[in-house]
């Protein structure tokens, strides 16, 4: 049980680091551009098409790790291969959720999209971020 919860809070370390590299996207990404344009291109919408599978890639491979952990750690919360099963779930998932803010770094510098445009791939990021936060997938009294 105590490895569980030291590992759910590594996970929110991890999970911490990433929102703030979310953040330094987007003001790296407005230190480096100037006002970029407000038209959608082929490829801003193939970006954002981009994105879009990667959320929903994200939640499959995401509940797919941890439904199959929860099981056996429902089972016995101290196996440990069912421990580093739910971590890598919730890692996969938070990597997922940062890509999202990635591919927005790469509309503002490289496709020259606003920021009102990047900061709808930022946005979407923090939410998938701060949604999948790392829960024990037991209760521990």
């Amino acid at each position: 049980m105590n490895e569980l919860k030291a590992s759910a809070s590594k996970l929110r370390l991890i999970q911490f680091a990433m929102v703030a590299s979310v953040l330094l996207f987007a003001r790296v990404a407005e230190m480096a551009r100037q006002p970029g344009s407000n038209s959608w291109t082929i490829w801003h919408w193939a970006v954002a098409a981009a994105a879009l599978l990667i959320a929903f890639q994200g939640s499959h491979f995401r509940r797919r790790m941890l439904a199959r952990a929860a099981t056996s750690l429902a089972k016995d919360a101290s196996d440990p291969k069912a421990r580093k099963q739910w971590e890598a779930g919730q890692v996969v998932g938070m990597a997922f959720a940062e890509n999202i803010a990635f591919w927005g770094l790469v509309l503002r510098m490289v496709l020259g999209g606003a920021f009102w445009q990047a900061s709808l791939f930022y946005s979407a990021s923090l939410i998938l971020l701060l949604y999948w936060t790392p829960r024990l997938p037991i209760t521990i009294e």
